[in-house]
């Protein structure tokens, strides 16, 4: 498999802009800086005016914001934005480079603000978000896709763990909600995808993590649908839908978990389990602990 080369753009990235005033990188880390022409001291010495600054740094911390609620829809559905409360994250190892590409762009683009003169809130968050995409770029080298699951953490537990989290205004919501229940098979296969990448990159999954992912599978397929964690919207409608809407979406969410949720689990437990077998590659027995991306930031 070709290895990605994100630590080497980290360090290009860094090294090909001077640091703005009112930055900070982490303790620790190490910035050349490239020789300095006439042009680019004078525009240290005369920069932008504060206003033309402020407008720019508030623009893109929105824009950062905005592409992580984009790109991470359960954690914007979670804190009430219902704009992608229809889709579920893209796991596969290209929507995770396209993620980290983008955020070393929005990297580049935040270093190179002065926030001299900024109130410090505006400091505080410039610096924080800077601090954050630098750290991405740091996880991303290790290619964190490769190692999706744990045996306590990863998109089994996150999925069955979601529904209890969101929030539920009307029908439209719960629509929502069945078609995000009819996308999690292609989740699994992202993610049963990302192991295989793993697995050639001689990272596969521990036997810790196989047991836990089997036993969450299990905990998760031996109960009915109307008793799973995934029928927990259906406990509390809110009065705005009326008993005929709650009668089809009690339907359409029963039969979604039926014939998509339960078999997307049991296929991904099948998968895990064959990673067991002789014929398949042995699982590792030191990435017990390895971590995994959480939904939340």
């Amino acid at each position: 498999m070709k290895k990605l080369f994100l630590c080497s753009t980290l360090a290009l990235a860094l090294s090909a802009m001077p640091l703005a005033h009112g930055q900070q990188f982490p303790k620790g880390t190490v910035v050349h800086y490239p020789p300095r022409g006439p042009a680019t001291l004078q525009q240290e010495q005369t920069p932008a005016p504060l206003a033309q600054r402020e407008k720019q740094l508030h623009a893109l911390l929105a824009a950062i914001h905005q592409y992580w609620l984009q790109t991470h829809p359960e954690y914007a559905s979670i804190h009430g934005d219902q704009r992608y409360a229809a889709d579920l994250t893209d796991y596969s190892a290209a929507a995770w480079q396209q993620r980290l590409n983008q955020a070393n762009a929005f990297m580049m683009q935040l270093a190179q603000i002065d926030t001299t003169g900024m109130s410090p809130a505006d400091q505080k968050a410039a610096d924080s978000t800077l601090h954050r995409l630098i750290a991405e770029q740091t996880a991303g080298a290790a290619r964190p896709w490769e190692t999706p699951v744990t045996a306590t953490s990863g998109l089994p537990f996150s999925l069955a763990a979601l529904p209890a989290q969101l929030h539920f205004a009307g029908a439209q919501d719960y629509d929502h909600y069945i078609a995000r229940l009819n996308r999690i098979p292609t989740a699994f296969r992202q993610v049963s995808d990302d192991i295989l990448l793993g697995i050639e990159d001689e990272n596969p999954p521990s036997v810790a993590t196989i047991q836990g992912v089997l036993a969450e599978v299990k905990a998760v397929t031996s109960q009915t649908p109307a008793a799973s964690p995934f029928a927990e919207p259906l406990q509390h409608f809110p009065a705005s839908v009326s008993a005929a809407d709650q009668a089809r979406i009690r339907k359409a969410v029963l039969t979604a978990i039926s014939i998509q949720v339960f078999p997307a689990y049991q296929r991904f437990g099948r998968f895990m389990e064959s990673l067991q077998q002789p014929s398949q590659p042995a699982a590792s027995k030191s990435n017990s602990t390895s971590n995994t991306p959480k939904v939340h930031p």
